[in-house]
Formats: C-alpha cells, sequence, structure tokens
C-alpha cells in the first residue's frame, strides 16, 4: 500500500506541473508543436492516474475507500479540463490559420489581380524558334497598349510565359518599374539569332518519318516546315535558295506509298 501512496503522490505532482504549463500556455503564442507535446503528456499522466485507480482501489481498505475515490474523481477531473483547454488551443490556431490565409489571399489578389481587362494572351514554352512570333504578338496586344499601366503589363507578361522563362521571371515582383526589367530579361535570353535558327534547322531536319500513308501527318509535315522557312526567312536567311535541300529533306519524310505517288 505504501508504494501505491507513493505512485499518487507522484502523479499528483506531475498533474500539478501540468496544470501550471497549460494554464502558462493560455496566456501566449503557440505552436500546433507545442500542444501536441502537452497533450502527449496529459495521455500518459492519464493513463498513470486508471492504473493508480485500479491499484489504489482494489487495496484500500472500505474505511478510506470514500476518500480515495474522491481524490482519483478530482484528478479525472482536471485531466478532463486539461483536454478541453488544449482542443481549444488547437481550434484557435487554425482560425488563425484561416484567417492569415484569407488575408494572404486578399494581399495576392490586391497585387497580382489588377483589375486587369480580358486579353487573348500570346503563349511564349520557352522554345526559341518561338520567341519573334511571341515578341510581336505581346508587343502589339499589351506591350505597347497604352491603357496599361506598367504593372499590369508585368502581369500579363507572367501569364503569358511557361517553362525556363517563366522561372527567369519568377523573382520579379509585379510593379511598374519591374516591367521593363522583366522584358529586357526575356529579350537578352532569346532575342539569339543564332539559337532562333539552329532552333528552326533543328525542327526541319528532325519531324518524324511517317510510317504509313497519313492525310494529318502530311498536313503537320507540310505546316511545321513552312513554320521553318518562315523563321528562316524573317532572320534573313537565304531560304529561296534551298529548294531542292528542302525538297530533298521533304523526300526522306514520306512513307513508301506517298513518295511512290509523288515520284510518278
Amino acid at each position: 500500500m505504501d508504494a501505491i501512496l507513493k505512485q499518487k503522490k507522484i502523479v499528483k505532482g506531475k498533474l500539478t506541473r501540468l496544470v501550471s504549463k497549460i494554464d502558462d500556455l493560455q496566456n501566449q503564442a503557440n505552436s500546433e508543436y507545442i500542444i501536441k507535446v502537452y497533450e502527449k503528456d496529459v495521455n500518459l499522466i492519464d493513463t498513470e492516474v486508471n492504473n493508480l485507480n485500479d491499484n489504489l482501489l482494489s487495496t484500500c481498505t472500505d474505511e478510506d475507500f470514500n476518500g480515495y475515490e474522491i481524490e482519483i474523481h478530482n484528478l479525472f477531473s482536471k485531466l478532463g479540463t486539461l483536454k478541453i483547454i488544449l482542443k481549444e488551443e488547437i481550434k484557435q490556431l487554425v482560425r488563425n490559420d484561416n484567417n492569415t490565409n484569407a488575408c494572404q489571399n486578399i494581399a495576392n489578389a490586391n497585387v497580382n489581380n489588377l483589375k486587369l481587362p480580358r486579353i487573348e494572351l500570346p503563349v511564349f514554352t520557352s522554345n526559341y524558334m518561338d520567341w519573334i512570333s511571341f515578341r510581336d504578338l505581346f508587343l502589339a496586344s499589351i506591350g505597347n497598349n497604352n491603357t496599361l499601366s506598367d504593372s499590369q503589363k508585368l502581369q500579363y507578361l507572367k501569364l503569358s510565359v511557361k517553362g525556363e522563362a517563366a522561372t527567369l521571371l519568377q523573382s520579379i515582383q509585379i510593379t511598374n518599374y519591374n516591367y521593363q526589367k522583366a522584358w529586357n530579361a526575356l529579350t537578352e535570353r532569346y532575342e539569339n539569332e543564332a539559337e532562333i535558327i539552329n532552333a528552326a534547322l533543328n525542327k526541319l531536319v528532325s519531324q518524324p518519318v511517317l510510317k504509313q500513308e497519313s492525310a494529318s501527318g502530311l498536313r503537320k509535315i507540310i505546316d511545321t516546315t513552312q513554320q521553318c522557312i518562315d523563321t528562316l526567312q524573317i532572320l534573313k536567311q537565304p531560304v529561296e535558295h534551298w529548294d531542292t535541300l528542302i525538297i530533298f529533306l521533304l523526300r526522306g519524310k514520306l512513307d513508301p506509298e506517298t513518295l511512290r505517288v509523288w515520284t510518278l
């Protein structure tokens, strides 16, 4: 019995200290981690009180039973109160997080959604060959549009680029000052005639070979070839003298039946 009474004293001491800590918890900013630690402590003491209850009430005399029962009841009552306090602290954290997220969303909306007029945007996927077309379309619809502020132009620009180009602009904040900075960063990277010519030639010669007759496949070869030639012409490459070379390349992309019909 002495060992059980000693156990009771230890458990009551642990619970008293934990009550003091959790009382302080209510008067300070808390993290979910701290609250979870205290929840774990409460559950451990709850287990100890249950064990103490079994040991104490099964071995005490009839005269002491009511007194010990009241003590154990008080311990369980304190533990229940602590559990409620910790649950409320968790709920408060969730409410605070939701409020913070809502405020952040409003702030982001104020910065990122500047009441932009609806405009059909060109898209640049970081392919050098598409740069000239994107540049001209973007400047015509956005860059030279005097009704837009530079911060709006920058937002449109960020919405228009994908892949490596998007990464290039990722760290640039949306301000009037930064629009020209962002546009210069793109032109310095992609306004590169050698890279554009190389991309066009690579696309021209690397078209897949048709395995069988295919009207859609043939149209794709024609469209891709014309796109490459147009790009090279813009960069003043002498494509008007490349007929023999172009025909040679195209013959190598045709399926046997289409090639047979062509050579008739």
